[in-house]
């Protein structure tokens, strides 16, 4: 089961992403299901059920004799696009077994996930990597965050950020120092690793022709570059950084991804319309083992303090 749903998940972020960048479109065919389970090295019964999970979110549509196609979408179903009828069906069944009303099941997952205002600040030393977080800790999980370089914490300095925070964030590389402040500020935090399959097969599919990358900072351009080394198609990766090189040059038809970084020194340049390109929505990066931290933390932190108000 587990697997199924791992390879449902990057089934469906391969269509989206391809349909935002052009290289997919409504009936194009995708690959089979013995293919990919080649790719995935599973019984091809596994990818046939991922299949039908995304049939029954709409996203493809599976032709009898026929193979697999790109469904129809409308375009504001894209990026979050309503669960499957089954999956809501459940957890209202689930309330309904403990004696809930569906306003109350609604109701119950409000006060679990929005009681707390929860505060996360994010300590990193390149720019593109405080920021993207940062925007996917608000927008994903509903934090209010604040960006610290990590480069700014030495000499055992503490902003005053860091004492009103309630968890902080960081990546490996930066793990010994944040955990070092963690426990002297006796602040839980959370180390985030990067999704393993962000080289998967929607990248593997933009990279058969030029792909541009936007980034803010030089580092985060070294440290792409050296993410992509062993990927097929690696020479059509285009990186540039956005206050130095001519982001207006790209073609337009090109598949372009901005980060969260660059996007914020464009808006405050004024200069959001200079870039040529197709324009990427900007990827969830938060591997599940890192999603389910966070998810846990912000149950925990909410149900403790609805205890506390009883």
């Amino acid at each position: 089961m587990e697997r199924r749903l791992e390879i449902a998940d990057l089934l469906r972020r391969r269509v989206r992403l391809g349909l935002h960048a052009g290289s997919l479109s409504t009936g194009d065919r995708l690959p089979s299901t013995r293919e990919l389970a080649a790719d995935f090295d599973v019984d091809h019964r596994v990818v046939v059920a991922a299949y039908h999970q995304l049939v029954a979110e709409g996203l493809v549509e599976m032709r009898p004799r026929g193979g697999i196609y790109v469904a129809k979408i409308p375009p504001g179903a894209v990026r979050e696009p309503m669960p499957p009828e089954q999956w809501l069906h459940g957890i209202l069944m689930q309330g309904r077994a403990r004696d809930m009303s569906m306003r109350g099941v609604i109701d119950a997952l409000r006060r679990a996930t929005e009681t707390m205002r929860l505060r996360a600040v994010v300590i990193h030393a390149v720019d593109d990597q405080r920021t993207g977080m940062c925007a996917e800790l608000e927008e994903d999980y509903g934090f209010e965050t604040t960006a610290i370089n990590a480069a700014d914490l030495g000499n055992s300095a503490r902003p005053p950020e860091l004492r009103e925070a309630d968890l902080l964030v960081t990546t490996p590389a930066h793990e010994a120092q944040v955990r070092k402040i963690s426990v002297s500020l006796e602040k839980p935090c959370i180390i985030a690793d990067v999704r393993t399959d962000l080289i998967g097969g929607e990248w593997r599919r933009l990279l058969r022709q030029p792909v541009y990358v936007i980034v803010r900072d030089a580092q985060f351009r070294s440290a792409l570059l050296a993410f992509f080394e062993d990927t097929k198609g690696k020479e059509n990766l285009r990186v540039l950084v956005v206050d130095t090189d001519d982001v207006a040059a790209i073609p337009s038809t090109a598949p372009t991804y901005i980060t969260r970084g660059a996007r914020a020194w464009l808006r405050s340049a004024g200069r959001e319309d200079d870039v040529g390109g197709r324009v990427l929505p900007n990827a969830r990066t938060f591997s599940s083992s890192t999603a389910e931290e966070l998810i846990t933390f912000i149950l925990k932190a909410n149900l403790a303090a609805l205890s506390t108000r009883a």
